[in-house]
């Protein structure tokens, strides 16, 4: 009962994600909003045009899926995290996803582009997750793609204290049914 209780209040919670809008600035705007020309005045030879596709956020609360975070807790002993859905591309898959110009600073000049949800969530993890690291215990990288976060395996204590360490930092995770299965830390230069 107090489980669904919690996901119907996350769901509840999380129902907000998505409705930001990437503006034209080199930093993202949290609430910045698109105008749209209004369908009651045409322009004269005006063509049909889309607007550009919205961020939208996963919803860790249900179902299954992947996602970077940027984890604001992490509770070992009560197997729970409180996590902030963000969006994390490459400047260029960004500006192409979300049609921003090319010449658009995010596009040349950043290795990677994230925009915030700015709505935190409660999540369950598994007794079984699985942690990993970018860095094995040689320094070598273990990447496979950065949005998958790290490939080297460490133990959820070694995690713990990772988190100690690195307060408020990007995580990727997958979900099951609404509870964290996986979760690896994000190399950022």
């Amino acid at each position: 009962m107090r489980r669904s209780i919690v996901v119907l209040t996350l769901a509840l919670l999380a129902g907000g994600c998505g409705t930001a809008t990437p503006d034209a600035s080199p930093t993202p705007a949290s609430s910045a909003t698109s105008a749209s020309p209004s369908a009651s005045t045409p322009s004269a030879g005006a063509t049909s045009s889309r607007a550009a596709p919205q961020p939208r956020f996963a919803d860790l609360t249900q179902g299954s899926t992947t996602s970077v975070v940027i984890l604001h807790a992490y509770d070992s002993k009560n197997a729970s995290a409180v996590v902030e859905p963000i969006i994390f591309m490459t400047g260029d898959a960004y500006c192409r996803t979300f049609k921003i110009k090319r010449t658009d600073a995010r596009c040349v000049n950043h290795a990677y582009v994230t925009e915030e949800s700015n709505t935190k969530v409660t999540v369950p993890i598994d007794a079984q997750a699985k942690f990993f690291t970018w860095e094995d215990a040689q320094g070598d990288v273990c990447i496979d793609a950065p949005e998958k976060g790290g490939t080297c395996p460490m133990t959820a204590k070694e995690f713990g204290g990772w988190v100690e360490l690195n307060k408020n930092s990007m995580i990727a995770v997958a979900t099951e049914d609404g509870v964290i299965t996986r979760m690896a830390i994000v190399y950022t230069p």
